[in-house]
């Protein structure tokens, strides 16, 4: 029998044209369409009613026109110290966060929990990077209408990390927390799936946000966590400024078991007694 080699590589080429294709065609989806992979929001009804074992109180704050976002202020039974501006990870919304609430309260800090455009209650949805910088300079605005900034922290966890590393460049809070933070949000994407860093809309280099910070920063981050690991990241960060960060590996936790631990609560306890 005869081979039809000629044939045999049309075929193998329109396989291979057609692979390009559709691989062109799913990078160009994910370019236009790359905030519904990133952001992993939980939608709430409007009404819905908000349930905890312990006081809050639901806020609104207005970020742009016809933009509102939703926030949930838990106060301290003791006398305040001040407040802990809240940014979360890129999963759920408020009415899950706010159940962390007590670590905060507890050592003597009211802490504010705010769902993100697209999120819990709140109105919209990302378009561009820019969006995010502006709403986390009104909420920090919004603060500062309530608290003096020498009593604010601003606390970033995860995806929130590079939110309020930029919120901490731009104004003068007395500490930073991260947990689990990333170097930056396009090289960390670039790095866990097969898209180009060029094809990723939003950079948030907390590396550069970091350089700017004028009070001192606490790294959290679990020895475990596969998803943003350590070594890439945070370490990272350690290294550029060994003089602003103070870096505490928590052993044995995940990604997203930082705060079920002994270690973060004891340490937490520690570093808020002393601010």
């Amino acid at each position: 029998m005869k081979i039809n080699f000629r044939k045999i590589g049309r075929r193998f080429l329109r396989v291979i044209a057609t692979i390009c294709i559709l691989i062109i065609a799913a990078y160009i989806f994910l370019y236009f369409r790359q905030e519904r992979f990133f952001f992993n929001p939980k939608i709430l009804d409007k009404d819905y009613t908000y349930t905890f074992d312990y006081p809050f109180k639901e806020v609104t704050i207005p970020v742009a026109k016809d933009v509102a976002l939703n926030a949930l202020l838990f106060k301290t039974d003791s006398i305040s110290k001040g407040v802990i501006l809240y940014f979360h990870g890129n999963a759920g919304a408020i009415h899950e966060w706010g159940e962390r609430a007590p670590l905060y309260t507890k050592n003597g800090y009211d802490i504010l929990f705010v769902d993100y455009r697209g999120y819990g209650k709140s109105d919209s949805f990302y378009k561009k990077e820019s969006e995010l910088y502006n709403d986390a300079q009104k909420i920090y605005d919004y603060v500062k209408t309530r608290y003096e900034e020498k009593d604010i922290i601003v606390l970033g966890f995860s995806l929130g990390t590079g939110f309020a590393s930029y919120t901490a460049a731009k104004n003068n809070p007395k500490l930073l927390i991260l947990e689990a933070p990333y170097y930056a949000w396009d090289e960390f994407i670039a790095n866990i799936a097969p898209v180009p860093q060029f094809f990723i809309n939003y950079k948030i280099p907390t590396y550069k946000f970091l350089n700017e910070v004028r009070c001192p920063i606490q790294i959290f981050h679990g020895s475990k966590d596969f998803l943003i690991k350590p070594k890439e990241n945070s370490k990272r960060l350690e290294a550029l400024f060994p003089n602003k960060i103070e870096y505490s590996m928590i052993k044995g936790a995940g990604h997203n078991g930082i705060y079920l631990t002994k270690q973060y609560y004891d340490e937490l306890k520690i570093l808020l007694s002393k601010y």
